[in-house]
């Protein structure tokens, strides 16, 4: 190896946005004769170049940062001969479709391959909503699906085969091309063809959000704050799919580690690992197969092994069978904090999914080993420039449904219907975007989507409600403790013109809470 090769992992010239260049050094060999020679011939080229000494976990950082951006100079390849080599021409058009995702902060990609039709529909998942982005012949599509499973993804099975339902993982290298963390990859046979979808996951790493950001209230702050500074017990963040509990969960994560100072162990147990924790070690737990026995001794072997890692803290990516559930509560029995999603409808609601999966519900109903319970969705938010006024819509609404908004959407101190404002169909220059591949338009009047959640932290007398009259009394005393439920979240965004009432209402019915409503035992 040439000596410049053997400094090139300590060294690196990192190009700011406004032109300047920045020589990050491993402070160790700050005298290395090598890195002096590299110095002196940057210099040369850059002669304003500013030499800062970092540790080598800074520099490696401040690496992948400048190299997700383009900003390298030391690199050697460009960021197009990057795209172009090694990569085909099917490759390269399912990495275009990834990048105007990433662009879009689209969370899926889906490719309809219809073999009546003859044509494979491309669309994006953006604020929820399915744009089609893109249209070619299904046998492309069909290739377009091949070529991702077979010479994208770095876990999958030996061939590809459209007549059964295959999943996959999107290798790293991929991804990145993309400006992605990674992307999942999954695909099930229909009647005439095949349906792929990819879950884009984003490189947030570097810009986590706060809680704020993504829409909760300051009051369920202050409640999440308790929960994540109890030094045992397992939070759950429950919702369908797409309704955001993974971001979420990473920002969970972010939280705790800065409470501690960076003094404790965050470990994660993830199949597959996703997005990007920065200041975690995530862990892969990887099934040889798909069977029971595989799956049980997969998580069998990872919470063993991460028990044995001295954590301080565990992040169970997912709990979707009794395998990973199993090990999540095993992990908080032996006095860890534990962090996790569920696929549930309600935060309360998750006790009984768990019950489900084969768990005894009176280890369910302890508050000490389970201490929060958040639930959340996500609604679209209104573009402010072209959001259509009450006043304008309602000689549009029919009669059935302006009764409804008028009664679900007065209540005294929050919200009046002469506040809402609707959505605007054809957008306008603020939200509209266009597709450069097609140059279709979409995202006509919303512009993003933001959290409606409720929290809950947990208590003996909750828990023994749900033991003894379940769910829906149980979620009344929370309620009456204080508790914000979603429909109250959502009437807050009703009430400042934020979100669209008849869209709010199809993700979480403005009548839920009167739906919901029973009668508390004597006693609460």
């Amino acid at each position: 190896m040439s000596p410049d090769k053997e400094i090139m992992d300590f060294v690196f010239a990192e190009q700011h946005p406004s032109g300047g260049v920045t020589l990050l050094i491993d402070g160790n060999r700050r005298k290395d004769p090598g890195i002096q020679r590299w110095v002196m011939d940057v210099t040369r080229t850059w002669a304003d170049a500013k030499t800062e000494f970092v540790t080598l976990s800074e520099l490696n950082r401040r690496r992948e940062v400048a190299e997700r951006q383009g900003r390298g100079l030391n690199q050697g390849v460009s960021e197009a001969d990057l795209s172009n080599r090694d990569v085909s021409v099917s490759q390269d058009k399912v990495i275009s479709y990834m990048r105007l995702g990433n662009d879009f902060n689209a969370s899926d990609i889906h490719m309809e391959i219809s073999g009546d039709r003859k044509i494979c529909i491309v669309q994006l998942r953006i604020h929820g909503e399915l744009e089609v982005v893109d249209e070619v012949k299904d046998v492309e599509g069909m290739t377009l699906a091949s070529t991702s499973y077979l010479s994208m993804c770095d876990v999958r099975e030996q061939s590809f085969f459209a007549g059964r339902e295959q999943s996959g993982r999107i290798d790293a290298k991929f991804a990145r091309r993309a400006g992605l963390y990674g992307a999942r990859y999954e695909h099930r046979p229909t009647p005439d063809g095949l349906i792929v979808v990819m879950r884009l996951i984003p490189d947030d790493g570097d810009n986590i959000p706060t809680l704020p950001q993504l829409g909760f209230l300051p009051e369920q702050i202050k409640l999440i704050m308790q929960i994540l500074r109890m030094p045992e017990g397992m939070t759950l963040l429950t919702g369908p799919t797409g309704s955001g509990k993974s971001a979420t969960l990473r920002v969970f994560s972010d939280i705790w580690l800065k409470l501690t100072g960076g003094k404790k162990r965050l470990l994660t147990l993830e199949n597959p690992p996703e997005g990007r924790i920065p200041g975690g070690i995530q862990t892969p737990v990887m099934p040889e197969d798909n069977s029971p026995e595989a799956i049980s001794r997969a998580w069998s072997n990872g919470n063993a092994s991460a028990l044995r890692l001295d954590p301080d803290a565990i992040l169970n990516g997912e709990i979707r069978d009794l395998y990973s559930l199993l090990a999540a509560i095993f992990a908080s029995e032996t006095g860890h904090l534990v962090l996790s999603t569920l696929h549930t409808q309600s935060p309360i609601g998750s006790l009984r999914r768990m019950e489900h999966f084969g768990i005894d519900r009176h280890l369910l109903a302890d508050a000490a080993l389970i201490t929060g319970l958040i639930g959340q969705r996500l609604v679209p938010l209104l573009c402010e420039h072209c959001r259509v006024p009450w006043e304008v819509k309602v000689p549009e609404l029919d009669e059935e449904t302006r009764a409804r908004l008028e009664k679900y959407c007065s209540v005294a101190g929050l919200c009046e219907p002469k506040n809402l404002f609707f959505r605007n169909y054809e957008g306008c220059e603020h939200c509209r975007k266009t597709v450069p591949l097609t140059g279709r338009i979409i995202s006509r009047g919303v512009t993003g989507r933001t959290a409606i959640a409720e929290v809950v932290r947990t208590d003996a007398r909750l828990m023994q409600l749900w033991l003894s009259h379940g769910p829906s009394v149980a979620r009344k005393y929370w309620v009456n403790q204080g508790g914000i439920t979603r429909r109250m979240h959502l009437l807050r965004y009703l009430a400042e013109g934020l979100v669209d009432p008849l869209e709010g209402d199809l993700i979480c019915p403005l009548d839920e809470d009167d739906i919901m409503d029973c009668e508390v035992p004597d006693g609460k």
